[in-house]
């Protein structure tokens, strides 16, 4: 009998997979994009199923599966242009992990965003690990452990998985309002992600990104306050 999911992944030795699937303000998707165009890595393979949308996502004048795999030396990138079916999440992260586990993978690493409904002037990094162990060494580089809640998504069934089969994994949650992109919580998740692997890249460019968008959220704020304003003046002169 075929299964729902194949991965088409070479075998890679002792991988860090790192994971950013679309969730809240489309953190995690931001910040794998940006790894892959930034550390200029090499699409290696996809993940293919009879389950997923038939779509084909067009990059650089080519057609490319929606979810893929991007590798620089034995750092592995997943990034996944559609929103998956749950029931397919939970195939595609167990295929994950059987791969992860056969290829003795040293660290497994969910990207994400945590929705918490306001502006603050400084935006905290969340995270949990698979054990006791990796909770210590994510409190070491800042980051507030998540004691109680939930993970949805390919994040929190990926931690799961791979917790299970004893790998060392950690998901980190960029807090964000979770109405809109997000790439400055994408550069704050990219910030502690430098501290746990080997790869050196500047975040500068996602917040120029934010500045603009922060700026565009200003403007339609400015004019829908003065709209506002307008229409209570208007109302006054009509009915008083």
């Amino acid at each position: 009998m075929k299964k729902p999911v194949e991965l088409i992944l070479p075998d890679i030795e002792n991988p860090i997979f790192i994971e950013g699937y679309p969730g809240i303000g489309l953190v995690g998707h931001i910040a794998a994009n940006f790894l892959t165009k930034e550390l200029k890595m090499e699409p290696i393979g996809y993940v293919e199923s009879s389950f997923l949308p038939p779509v084909s996502i067009i990059l650089e004048g080519k057609p490319n599966p929606p979810l893929r795999f991007y590798k620089k030396d034995n750092i592995i990138v997943a990034v996944a242009d559609i929103y998956i079916p749950p029931t397919l999440v939970n195939e595609i992260a167990r295929e994950i992990t059987t791969y992860l586990k056969r290829n003795n993978a040293e660290k497994v690493i969910s990207l994400g965003g945590m929705g918490i409904g306001l502006f603050k002037e400084h935006m905290d990094v969340w995270g949990i690990g698979g054990s006791e162990e990796e909770n210590k060494d994510l409190e070491n580089l800042g980051v507030k452990i998540l004691k109680y809640g939930s993970i949805m998504g390919m994040s929190g069934k990926l931690l799961w998985e791979a917790s299970k089969e004893k790998l060392k994994a950690y998901a980190l949650l960029g807090e964000t309002f979770g109405d809109r992109p997000d790439p400055r919580a994408a550069a704050n998740i990219i910030e502690i992600l430098k501290k746990l692997v080997p790869i050196g890249v500047s975040t500068e460019p996602l917040l120029k990104e934010a500045q603009m968008i922060e700026e565009q959220l200003r403007r339609m704020h400015e004019q829908m306050e003065s709209a506002r304003r307008r229409a209570e003046k208007e109302y006054e002169r009509v009915y008083l």
